[in-house]
């Protein structure tokens, strides 16, 4: 077995596999939405299956690349750059997609960059990939792009920006988007920016940092915004040179992305006032927990969008994460998300109620106070 996965880090299993064993516990532990697939998006797919089914184009049904082209192009700045069909490519969900982009972009002496914190996949992708990969916080307090990160960036040969974040749902302002774009323009850095939870932001305006990078890559995905997580349908937007190369991987690996899983995500797209109801329900929910939180003294950065806070809770994450599981409170820690993080836990809001919500922090005081 190789060295590289072996040393991938599922660690986090932990926590499922002992929650999942205990009765009346508050999972804060999964990133995944509370709400059903839309029952219009679930109809779809019946009067898909009049069509003669088989393999979808690899580059995904060209309805969906429509209505993808048209999500895409009502965010700020894109409508300059002329997307056409041939810049977008439907993948086997949003990891499929980075999949193809780290397999495309990097080899072995090759350098990935992430944020300290990030998303657990993408230093697993790199491992099964077989490239470099390091870690480094990309902002100060200021929202200032931190000097130690311009070094960072000018070294590496790739970089992931994720906009709105996990697992601390930082957004971007327009002005961190302009900087680290330009920067990573300025040193040859290829920029992915993965936005797969763009409509999800609380009070504030996405802003992809790719408008100001021409060497960058778009990842999205109907997961979250769409609470279509298992149906596995995300994108990229690129060059179209580089899109040919992205699907000979997904050529290789999945062949392409499935066609019943696309029916259902036209209609998500083209039909998507549940979107606005799903995160007018996270923002209360947001606020809930914000409310909570300072309650018990966590030093936190309020989430403005995605469906996780990532409070800091004054000893290892491990073990407050485990102890609490016997309390009723499942949790992710947040060493395996960055080597800065032991001490923080990610709390997925998005996962539940606003009564789950009180009734494990009503747990969480009469344990903590």
């Amino acid at each position: 077995m190789r060295e590289r996965i072996e040393n991938i880090d599922l660690s986090i299993r932990k926590i499922s596999e002992k929650a999942s064993k205990k009765d009346d516990v508050v999972r804060f532990d999964i990133g995944q939405p509370s709400f059903d697939t839309p029952e219009h998006v679930k109809e779809a797919t019946k009067e898909g299956l009049k069509e003669k089914q088989g393999y979808s184009p690899m580059l995904g049904l060209e309805k969906l690349r429509k209505a993808i082209l048209k999500e895409e192009n009502e965010k700020k700045g894109f409508k300059e750059f002329d997307l056409g069909l041939e810049n977008v490519m439907v993948t086997t969900g949003g990891m499929g997609a980075l999949f193809a982009l780290f397999s495309a972009h990097l080899g072995e002496d090759d350098k990935a960059l992430f944020n300290d914190p990030c998303w657990g996949p993408y230093k697993m992708i790199s491992e099964v990939n077989g490239n470099e990969w390091e870690q480094v916080q990309y902002w100060n307090d200021d929202r200032e792009l931190r000097d130690e990160a311009r070094e960072k960036i000018a070294e590496a040969d790739f970089m992931v920006v994720n906009t709105p974040g996990n697992p601390t749902g930082y957004v971007l302002t327009e002005e961190q988007a302009k900087e680290i774009g330009e920067y990573a323009e300025e040193n040859d850095t290829f920029l992915v920016s993965d936005e797969v939870y763009h409509r999800l932001i609380y009070g504030k305006q996405h802003f992809s940092p790719a408008v100001h990078a021409h060497d960058s890559a778009v990842v999205g995905s109907a997961s979250k915004n769409h609470a279509m997580t298992g149906w596995r349908v995300g994108w990229i937007i690129d060059e179209p040179e580089n899109i040919e190369e992205y699907a000979k991987v997904s050529r290789a690996s999945t062949a392409c992305p499935p066609r019943i899983s696309q029916y259902a995500a036209i209609e998500a797209l083209e039909n998507d006032s549940h979107v606005e109801e799903m995160r007018e329900a996270y923002e209360e929910r947001r606020d809930l927990l914000v409310e909570s939180m300072n309650d018990l003294g966590w030093d936190f950065v309020a989430p403005e969008g995605a469906i996780y806070a990532f409070p800091e809770v004054g000893e290892d994450s491990w073990d407050f994460c485990m102890d609490m599981i016997d309390e009723g409170v499942a949790m992710v820690p947040g060493e395996p998300m960055g080597p800065e993080s032991d001490q923080n836990v990610r709390i997925c809001f998005g996962s539940t109620t606003k009564k789950e919500i009180n009734k494990a922090f009503d747990r969480l005081e009469g344990e903590l106070q």
